[in-house]
């Protein structure tokens, strides 16, 4: 028998949901209500696709294809939330279209993954904190994709799943292992590398920590498909040539070690400046892009970028300054344009794999992007950038070809092999 309570809440939330309402709402207060009313549209919407789900199951009624109680929880993605959904879009896209019954969890009632029908997905938010990770720990699959570093480490919240078999993890940013905190991949039995050049920095820590050696696979990154879709390549460079700082946030952010003084520098010698932060930075340190804003905000050849989607200004700027950001390889691998790196250390250096390897990727292929500048020579950071601009398109595009595997490829790639992998695992486990 169905659940006559489901019918009649859901009954209760249309009927008695008022037509209109005639108030006076400041901005400030409106925008905020708007903010929470999309919130619980969303929640209730979702809500209402499992009470869908749970009556179509509770009546025995039959579809053609399987319903969300009737998936192979063989294959399951877990996503932290909307911000890695340029990560898990191509894969998830590949997935429908090769007809792959698939769990997606995630702890973001707004990612956009929780609105996608199809027979195929089955989509469930989790919740969020302590809770939502205690459920993720007790999952139980043959494989799981995630984006999540450090599953399974002393301190972190998410244990590793005891009833999956593979855990896999596939990279949300251009770099190497050595940018990772420390301990972050040790958990995992299988990763998806950007490329063939991650391969000697895993094997080594995995021979210094007498760990069992990964499955390594060169796959990719899925979210550069997505961004690749948006590319459009300037021909020639801006007049005036236009300088896009990308600072990091925590220990990375130069903006924070070395201040405003640099960014001056370049707009006095007639450069146009955007400033785009990383979002995080946004979060954990606002004191940083305040001060960068009240002492360069108005200025006519300066702009602030705080979109989510950065596609429009890597679409305007000829060169990038940043420090040992990831973004570094986006903006060249994606835009073929140079990027400066400052040379600086990392405060808590210690905390990061690099501190056990003996090679950094991130820091020995910097001056493949563009000039390497040191700090104590940022007074002279428009003469660098006047060097960055004579860097050839092409160079940048080889650039990318001899790292990147997979090009514009990856979520294919990625979803053919998580099928491949689940049935073989499923063949293994019912002989």
């Amino acid at each position: 028998m169905f659940n006559i309570k489901l019918i009649i809440l859901v009954f209760c939330l249309i009927f008695f949901a008022p037509s209109s309402a005639y108030a006076y709402l400041d901005p400030g207060t409106g925008n905020m209500l708007i903010y929470i009313i999309i919130s619980m549209v969303g929640a209730a919407a979702y809500f209402l696709k499992n009470v869908f789900y749970g009556l179509i199951n509770e009546l025995n009624i039959s579809t053609k294809s399987c319903t969300a109680t009737q998936r192979d929880e063989s294959l399951i993605i877990f996503s932290e939330g909307k911000i890695y959904w340029n990560t898990f879009k191509p894969i998830i896209e590949a997935l429908l279209q090769l007809e792959q019954p698939f769990s997606y969890l995630t702890m973001d009632i707004e990612d956009p993954a929780l609105l996608i029908e199809n027979p195929y997905l089955d989509n469930r938010y989790v919740g969020e904190g302590s809770g939502a990770f205690a459920r993720i720990g007790q999952v139980r699959g043959l494989v799981m994709l995630s984006t999540t570093p450090n599953i399974g480490t002393p301190g972190y919240p998410l244990p590793r799943p005891r009833h999956v078999k593979n855990l896999v993890h596939v990279f949300h940013g251009v770099g190497d292992v050595g940018s990772y905190l420390k301990f972050s991949l040790d958990n995992y039995d299988t990763v998806l590398m950007v490329g063939d050049y991650m391969l000697d920095n895993i094997r080594d820590l995995e021979k210094k920590r007498n760990l069992t050696e990964k499955t390594c696979v060169s796959a990719g990154l899925p979210y550069l498909d997505e961004l690749a879709q948006k590319i459009h390549l300037k021909d020639g460079i801006s007049e005036p040539p236009i300088v896009l700082a990308a600072p990091s946030w925590g220990d990375k952010n130069f903006l924070g070690r070395y201040g405003i003084e640099p960014l001056k520098k370049l707009v006095g010698a007639g450069y146009k400046l955007i400033v785009r932060p990383h979002p995080y930075s946004n979060i954990i340190e606002p004191q940083i892009m305040a001060e960068a804003q009240a002492q360069l905000d108005g200025h006519p050849n300066v702009s602030f970028d705080f979109e989510p989607d950065g596609s429009s200004s890597f679409g305007q700027a000829d060169v990038m300054i940043s420090d040992l950001s990831g973004v570094r390889y986006d903006f060249t691998w994606l835009y073929q344009r140079p990027v400066i790196t400052i040379d600086m250390p990392l405060r808590n250096g210690d905390q990061y794999e690099m501190s056990d390897l003996d090679r950094v990727w991130e820091i020995d292929t910097a001056e493949e992007l563009g000039p390497v500048i040191k700090p104590e020579n940022l007074d002279e950071i428009d003469k660098v950038v006047a060097q960055a601009l004579t860097k050839k398109p092409e160079d940048m595009a080889a650039l990318r070809n001899r790292y990147l595997t997979n090009f514009r490829l990856s979520g294919v790639f990625v979803a053919n092999w998580l099928v491949t992998e689940s049935r073989r695992l499923k063949e293994i486990s019912n002989a």
